[in-house]
């Protein structure tokens, strides 16, 4: 069943508002097997103020990473009291802002997994071992955290999409890209994908977030960037095609946990289980026969 959920918060966020979100969501009792998501909403300065940003903090019990947070956290990054990795998807400054990075990095030791172009303003200005260059069509893992990341059509020097796995979970980060055709080659279904609805974005709109949409194949969607009315465009083409998809828009610093995902495990954690399984069944049977034979 196809579900839409239409609410986009268009007021600024102010410091003291993510602070306050930011510490919601790492103080929230998640469940393990859980996913937390939560938007960091409209950027607050300049001429990109009202607009919906890209950036996104995500929770499991075991990991926090944060995806494109722009400027956001700049003036008050004490509320990250936990940060494993920190993506970039290219230089722009709504999804980059390299000050923002340092300061947040500084504050919690994460990981910086950026684009050639972003990671080349962070030189000498983050440890070697925490700040990781990735290429397109290159595949990392870094402490648990696996990234796939992919070519960007969007007018800067490297930009790249992402698909980052943790704890069980595949998520998609479409940066702000027209569609690209190596999505296509995506093997397996994502749990989640973010994808760029629109404005401010040129290669962005509701057609390119559906294209993501159908080559990822997600049980959630969320769209990012654009106005209410072409995120709600975007709504009606998931709605309409038939895919087994969800569309949550999203609110400004919501906490949301998706109830139509489950995390996928390896094969060494299935044979685990598994194993515990036949040997509890075990333990009953044996304990039955005794009480037959008393």
């Amino acid at each position: 069943m196809l579900f839409s959920v239409l609410i986009i918060n268009i007021t600024p966020i102010f410091a003291e508002e993510i602070s306050d979100a930011t510490t919601n969501l790492l103080n929230y009792d998640i469940e393990p097997g859980e996913l937390a998501i939560m938007w960091l909403g409209n950027h607050q300065k300049g001429s990109l103020e009202g607009y919906a940003s890209a950036g996104f903090l995500l929770r499991t019990t075991n990991y926090v990473i944060a995806i494109d947070p722009s400027s956001l956290f700049l003036d008050d990054v004490d509320s990250l009291d936990r940060l494993d990795a920190i993506f970039i998807t290219h230089d722009h400054g709504d999804h980059f802002d390299p000050n923002t990075v340092i300061a947040m990095q500084a504050k919690t030791g994460s990981y910086v997994i950026a684009d050639p172009t972003s990671a080349s303003m962070l030189f000498d200005k983050i440890p070697d071992d925490k700040l990781i260059q990735i290429e397109p069509n290159e595949k990392i893992t870094i402490s648990g955290i696996t990234v796939d990341a992919f070519a960007a059509e969007h007018p800067t020097e490297t930009p790249l999409l992402y698909v980052i796995e943790f704890d069980g979970y595949r998520i998609f980060h479409g940066s702000d890209s027209g569609f690209v055709e190596d999505l296509k080659n995506i093997e397996s279904r994502v749990h989640v994908a973010m994808v760029p609805a629109g404005d401010p974005s040129p290669t962005a709109s509701p057609q390119v977030a559906f294209e993501m949409t159908q080559a990822t194949n997600p049980y959630v969607v969320i769209p990012m960037h654009g106005s209410p009315e072409q995120m709600e465009e975007f709504s009606n083409l998931v709605e309409g095609s038939g895919l087994g998809t969800t569309v949550t828009i999203p609110s400004a610093l919501e906490i949301i946990v998706p109830t139509e995902i489950v995390p996928e495990f390896g094969l060494l954690a299935v044979l685990v289980l598994s194993a515990g399984m036949i040997m509890v069944i075990y333990i009953l049977r044996q304990k039955s026969l005794i009480q037959i034979k008393c």
